[in-house]
């Protein structure tokens, strides 16, 4: 398909042979037509006068010349009368190593009524352009993307000095630009350069005032007056980033949400979005590519299982995709009952409850639980919906040194709430893959009265000899309140939950915001989730895979030098500097391995890692390649 031709527009007025209004575009052959009229309508109705004379020129340019600019970066600079104005100028020009700025500004507010501007050597003050009555016109320019702004876009004469400043500025030895608008409304004017950007100053006459005038400052000894002219009116230039401009007092959203991306950038903290081709699995398909997977929490590879695929099935066949509503107004399914009766099974609890997420079952029952009197204990490396569930509740919240039981006794000791009390602990921890003291919790709690809750996200199906979490990997008989979970790691589905007395469940049901204002989870996915609950119990070997998968992964890690610890399906491998964690990570994914790097705020600031996680099904021959191409690239990154 060919190439949509592209042309330019230019029109002028006059009123008695004086200059009255111009623009200029650079269009598409589908935009001529409307932004033609556009233009017509605007030399016809300008502040300047009513016209005796329009031209309206449109010519096709050469696709392949036209140049594209990145808009020079906007800042403004207040002042309260011209005169300051007038120093700022000049104090910006010497800034860009002009001796004589005092004398070019002033040159610049003795040029009203030339038709261009004055192309000057910034360091003899020679004028340079051919004929000083009409002056150098920068022309064949305009935004990138003003046929998608459409012809209204025709009036806005900020982005078009952004446009004219942004040519001029990459002109061949351009030092700067000076210009004072000739509009009699309008009494900013700017500097611009590549060095200073666009520097607008907002006054730099007196309202209703005609003076106007430009400045194109150059330097022969780095290109001769001829090319630069040549530049200014014969090279065609789009300008892309072109922003509206942001009024004082009003919020600027894209240059807070720009400039945030920007800080992550500078930071090593920004996230490339990884699409994958196929479900998650020890290999994946990522870009066309084979890929070893080695981040997600599918630990015993379920999500996928033929069982809870055709479970899921039947369910969608029988209930539909959507639940329709909150379990409070529109009811539960008999599969929704079902799972949460499983799970208290599982758990060995009078009963369950299921939320849409984990996250959704952290940050609302820690409010619900911990009334404004009371107070919450945290650990220091609890994950981020604990964190958030903390903040929503009204009670006071003591953070306790990671896994620091003389610490959290302490705490408690000291602080002696007597007002309701809650201890809130990851049972695994995600970013480390360590085990919370789970007695030492529970003997804290019982001599202060307080309640317990352990999030099983990362511990359900991987700990305890047969996978049942926490309590089976320390043999521990009493029950913390409330033990929380989640469908969507090792049982292979989505969705959190709540195992708890009978008692406990029905206050959640009724107190639990997040679970309340919720449309529940379709019938499918409880379906799918409680036959992967049935394959765990079935095949213990599969929580035995997986726990010898970590052994000799972090084995094979050890024969390269690295040396890593985990008692879960998580494998942290410590780097420190987040830059390098993220080349790691780039740098292993080129080589067709998926590890992501953990970094802030996830983690602290200079505490960034490579996080595996592994599955059941991994081979050991992935695992061992995994650990030899991981030992490379570390060795590669530090050489960085």
């Amino acid at each position: 398909m060919a190439e949509e031709s592209i042309y330019s527009l230019k029109m002028r007025a006059e009123a008695n042979g004086r200059h009255i209004s111009g623009a200029e575009k650079i269009l598409p052959e589908t935009a001529v037509g409307d932004f033609a009229r556009a233009l017509l309508e605007r030399a016809m109705h300008h502040a300047n006068g009513r016209p005796d004379f329009v031209n309206l020129k449109i010519e096709k340019l050469p696709a392949d010349k036209v140049l594209d600019l990145e808009a020079l970066p906007v800042r403004t600079v207040e002042v309260s009368s011209p005169g300051q104005g007038r120093g700022v100028m000049t104090k910006l020009l010497e800034d860009s190593g002009v001796a004589n700025a005092a004398v070019i500004v002033d040159m610049l507010y003795r040029t009203s009524g030339m038709r261009g501007a004055i192309l000057l050597d910034a360091d003899t003050l020679e004028r340079l352009e051919p004929d000083h009555q009409r002056g150098v016109r920068a022309t064949l320019m305009d935004d990138a993307e003003s046929a998608c702004k459409g012809a209204n876009s025709c009036k806005e004469h900020y982005a078009e000095a952004i446009v004219l400043a942004t040519k001029v500025a990459h002109a061949p030895g351009m030092t700067a630009e000076l210009c004072i608008s000739d509009d009699p409304d309008y009494t900013t004017g700017y500097i611009a350069s590549r060095k200073l950007g666009y520097v607008r100053i907002t006054r730099l006459k007196s309202p209703g005032s005609p003076q106007g005038g430009r400045i194109f400052l150059c330097r022969t000894k780095e290109a001769p007056a001829e090319r630069i002219i040549d530049y200014l009116e014969r090279a065609p230039v789009r300008v892309t980033g072109v922003q509206p401009l942001r009024r004082e007092g009003v919020f600027d959203k894209t240059g807070f949400v720009n400039g945030a991306l920007e800080s992550l950038k500078r930071g090593n903290l920004f996230r490339d979005e990884l699409i994958f081709d196929s479900a998650a699995a020890p290999c994946v398909e990522l870009g066309g590519r084979g890929t070893l997977l080695l981040s997600s929490n599918d630990y015993l590879d379920l999500a996928r299982d033929e069982r809870v695929v055709r479970a899921a099935k039947d369910a969608l066949e029988k209930f539909g995709l959507g639940s329709g509503g909150s379990r409070l107004t529109t009811g539960s399914t008999v599969l929704h009952r079902e799972l949460e009766h499983e799970l208290a099974g599982f758990k060995e609890t009078e009963d369950a409850l299921v939320f849409n997420t984990g996250f959704a079952a952290n940050s609302g029952i820690i409010p619900a639980l911990c009334p404004p009197e009371g107070v919450i204990f945290s650990d220091e490396l609890n994950h981020a919906s604990i964190i958030d569930g903390c903040r929503a509740a009204k009670a006071r919240t003591v953070i306790y040194r990671h896994c620091d039981m003389h610490d959290l006794a302490e705490k408690v000791r000291t602080i002696a709430p007597r007002q309701g009390g809650l201890i809130v602990s990851d049972a695994v921890f995600s970013m480390d893959g360590d085990i919370a003291p789970l007695p030492d919790i529970l003997d804290t709690a019982q001599e202060f009265g307080l309640f317990t809750m352990l999030d099983e996200a990362h511990s359900t199906g991987v700990i305890g000899k047969t996978g049942h979490g926490i309590r089976e990997h320390f043999s521990e008989s009493r029950h913390p309140d409330i033990l929380m979970g989640t469908l969507s790691k090792a049982l292979g589905a989505e969705g959190g939950f709540v195992c708890c007395t009978a008692e406990m469940r029905r206050f959640l049901y009724h107190r639990c915001r997040s679970f309340i204002f919720s449309t529940s989870l379709p019938a499918a996915v409880m379906a799918g989730a409680l036959a992967a609950l049935e394959i765990i119990e079935s095949e213990p070997e599969r929580v035995r895979a997986l726990r010898g998968n970590v052994k000799f992964f972090i084995a094979e890690l050890a024969k390269h030098g690295i040396q890593c610890v985990s008692d879960s399906a998580i494998v942290p491998i410590h780097i420190g500097d987040e830059e390098k964690a993220a080349s790691a990570a780039v740098r292993l994914r080129t080589r067709g391995i998926v590890i992501p790097a953990i970094r802030y705020p996830t983690v602290k600031r200079g505490e960034a890692r490579l996080r595996a996680a592994l599955m059941a099904t991994h081979t050991h021959e992935q695992l061992a390649f995994a650990a030899r191409i991981i030992s490379q690239s570390l060795r590669e990154t530090k050489k960085i």
